[in-house]
């Protein structure tokens, strides 16, 4: 009797433990995120995630090198999500006047680049550079297909992550 009620005891702790690592719960922090197939930025787009929703993780291996594998908010969607688009905080939508709650793409590419948009602008007159091109491939936003038919035809593949 004895040994049934350790095993039994057992299998509850078991039970629990995996129950409470399937639970873990993320929020986006970025404007919008994709959930992919691979783990990867060329892995196909199976949807797409907003600031704010939440994922829940399913696995984070160690070969998927930043990417967590989750199921989206609609609890059918089961993919990879990088995890610099994801914190363990509880993301809260304010209605807020007169405050940005999140960085626009502009803001992230600036922030790329080491500028904001006063310091770019004194940059440019200052140095009597012309950006037009450099602003003109920052809005070039080609379809994922359009991506995938590229990174076919030069023979690229993915690094990093499961495959």
């Amino acid at each position: 009797m004895r040994r049934f009620l350790w095993l039994s005891a057992v299998l509850v702790l078991v039970a629990a433990a995996s129950a409470g690592a399937a639970d873990k719960v993320m929020s986006v922090t970025v404007d919008t995120t994709q959930i992919r197939a691979t783990a990867s930025y060329l892995g196909k787009v199976l949807a797409t995630l907003k600031y704010g929703d939440k994922v829940t993780i399913l696995d984070q291996p160690a070969d998927a090198k930043g990417w967590a594998k989750v199921l989206g908010p609609d609890k059918k969607t089961q993919g990879w999500v990088n995890l610099s688009a994801l914190t363990t905080k509880d993301v809260q939508l304010a209605s807020t006047t007169g405050v940005q709650q999140t960085a626009s793409s502009g803001d992230v590419a600036l922030a790329g680049k080491g500028f904001n948009a006063d310091v770019e602008a004194q940059y440019k007159a200052e140095q009597k550079l012309d950006y037009t091109w450099v602003d003109k491939m920052q809005s070039f936003a080609p379809p994922p297909e359009q991506v995938a038919a590229f990174v076919a035809a030069g023979g690229l593949t993915e690094q990093g992550g499961a495959q």
